[in-house]
């Protein structure tokens, strides 16, 4: 079968994929996405929905470890690392007890942070602009505090906000149930942080697609990529599914795939998948107005329409797929014990997807080690969604060679 031809393909269809064509098309390139399954269903589908400046932080924190060890061996509890014979896993742990490192970590929450202020204004645009609904809602965000020693940590969270121009106020007990009647459970305060805001995550992809088809970006989904051609430092060509596809330039943003494929072209991507889980329940009585965080519970509550989105739980099991029902159990259990929830409760939709993590919690932005036209843009934890339209961009301004928008150096390939 002869290779057709485009200039620039993207492999993953998911929002940061989606976003990185948008900003490329901008840019006057020609570009084509393939996805293995449809767009966004992969993390970009079944996340939280927040873009929440005020959450951008990498996941390898100082003192994370402490923690970590203690919830190691739980199978319920919201951080695990499955533990097994791995030289990939060796090197990622090695690599994220490094980044715990408090300097590092700072870095860290600066790069994205800034990529997390300009992706929420990009959304807040693309929400006015777009005849689609993205379900955009600049509500805030409400951190509930059960112990006094969160509180505490909530308190100190101001003034490091602050650094960024971000706001955060205390409310105490009566203040909180008054904004949330629902909230049943042992109560210290809460965290109000109003510049944050939530998004339709699906809604947020088709939004971003349409942009992109009016600039003549294609979409072929059901098109798995499974090898590559090159030419010294140059892929050539891409195996495809859907026949053999001659390119200009590659952009790898497949999520949790992404390691895989970068293996197929001879570099080393430590990306590793990070199972969380989403479901769809029944709306609560009365729906809060703006999405939760319980704190000590690692879930992430997030009112819709018509039903409430419960999402927690980060398992680094990397390739497996399976459901877990005492992961799923444990979720509705925490939400259950801050939250009146209807009982029994109709759990009318379990998602589980795996997030790509990298040992230091930031994603890969840059041209890919030993290529001249092999780009990567993956690696986002759980901050897919709130980084997306700010990765793209930088993304695109480094494959066409324009001035960075952000500063690239946190993002580099070969930090590894």
């Amino acid at each position: 079968m002869s290779a057709r031809r485009i200039e620039t393909l993207v492999i993953g269809g998911g929002v940061v994929g989606v976003a990185a064509a948008l900003e490329l098309a901008r840019r006057g390139a020609e570009v084509l996405v393939v996805d293995r399954g449809e767009l966004g269903s992969g993390c970009s589908y079944g996340n939280a929905g927040w873009l929440t400046p005020s959450l951008a932080f990498p996941l390898p924190a100082p003192g994370v470890l402490g923690q970590g060890l203690l919830w190691l061996f739980r199978r319920d509890s919201p951080l695990r690392i499955e533990p097994r014979l791995s030289l990939d896993l060796a090197r990622w742990l090695w690599g994220f007890v490094r980044a715990t490192d408090e300097r590092r970590y700072r870095r860290g929450v600066e790069a994205l942070t800034a990529l997390s202020l300009a992706s929420l204004e990009a959304f807040r645009r693309l929400a006015a602009a777009s005849p689609l609904p993205t379900g955009f809602a600049p509500c805030g965000r409400l951190s509930i505090c059960e112990t006094e020693t969160s509180l505490a940590a909530a308190r100190h969270e101001i003034g490091a906000l602050a650094r960024f121009g971000l706001t955060a106020r205390l409310l105490d007990v009566d203040e909180a149930r008054a904004l949330v009647p629902a909230l049943t459970g042992p109560l210290a305060g809460a965290l109000l942080t109003p510049g944050d805001a939530v998004i339709e995550p699906l809604a947020a992809v088709e939004a971003l697609a349409a942009e992109a088809r009016g600039l003549g970006v294609r979409f072929e989904t059901g098109v798995e990529v499974y090898d590559f051609t090159r030419r010294g430092g140059r892929v050539t060509g891409v195996e495809t599914t859907a026949g053999p596809i001659a390119t200009g330039r590659v952009v790898l943003a497949a999520g949790a795939w992404a390691k895989a494929l970068a293996a197929r072209l001879g570099f080393r991507l430590p990306v590793l998948g990070g199972k969380g889980y989403a479901l769809i329940v029944p709306p609560l009585d009365p729906q809060p107005a703006l999405p939760l965080k319980l704190i000590e519970r690692r879930i992430a509550v997030t009112p819709r329409a018509a039903s409430l989105r419960l999402a927690g739980t980060l398992e680094v099991v990397d390739a497996d797929w399976s459901v877990s029902p005492r992961r799923v159990a444990a979720i509705v259990a925490g939400a259950r014990a801050m939250l009146a929830l209807p009982e029994p409760l109709e759990v009318r939709e379990v998602w589980r997807g795996l997030r790509p993590v990298t040992p230091d919690g930031l994603p890969v932005i840059d041209r890919a080690p030993g290529h001249d036209n092999l780009f990567v843009a993956a690696g986002h934890q759980m901050l897919g969604l709130h980084c997306a339209p700010a990765s793209g961009q930088l993304l695109a301004e480094l494959v066409v060679g324009a001035a960075p928008s952000f500063d690239p150096a946190p993002f580099r390939a070969d930090r590894f």
